[in-house]
């Protein structure tokens, strides 16, 4: 049995794409570009805020890309790192004892600043510093600048 690094993703994480959660990082990232002025021919709003419609309520926030953040210690990015290493390794232990299946493989959309307003009781919102939302949770996605004072919003 060879040593394997710390850092590698076991194969079964590897061969395989999430189309939902990409599509999903995919809008996500080009409405940030957007609205940080990252692209010349459109503007937006900078209070425009990307909502992902699940099955519990609406998830708002930015996308969480580490290698964009500050050079500073971040502890919920250690964690993050922390818990996907531990994971990949006992992943890795699995494979090499013959599994060859994953259960609930669907990937995820980190996000950071989120606030999550349940449909039961959207005037109780919670509010997340991080979040990791998995794309079989996505039901769709949309963008725009909800008023803060109103819990319902009609697009016209």
């Amino acid at each position: 049995m060879d040593k394997k690094s710390d850092n590698e993703i076991p194969t079964l994480l590897k061969e395989r794409i999430d189309l939902k959660a990409l599509t999903a990082k995919t809008f996500a990232n080009v409405i940030e570009n957007i609205r940080n002025g990252k692209t010349e021919e459109i503007s937006m709003d900078l209070n425009t805020e990307i909502w992902f419609f699940t099955h519990f309520g609406i998830v708002s926030g930015s996308l969480y890309i580490p290698s964009e953040e500050n050079d500073a210690f971040d502890p919920t990015y250690f964690l993050h790192t922390l818990i996907f290493k531990t994971r990949d390794s006992l992943l890795s232990s699995y494979i090499e004892k013959g599994v060859a299946r994953l259960t609930n493989d669907s990937s995820f959309v980190l996000l950071k600043n989120v606030t999550v307003k349940p449909y039961a009781s959207p005037s109780t919102p919670y509010k997340l510093g991080y979040f990791l939302l998995y794309g079989d949770a996505i039901l769709g996605i949309s963008f725009g600048d909800q008023p803060k004072d109103q819990y319902v919003h009609v697009v016209e």
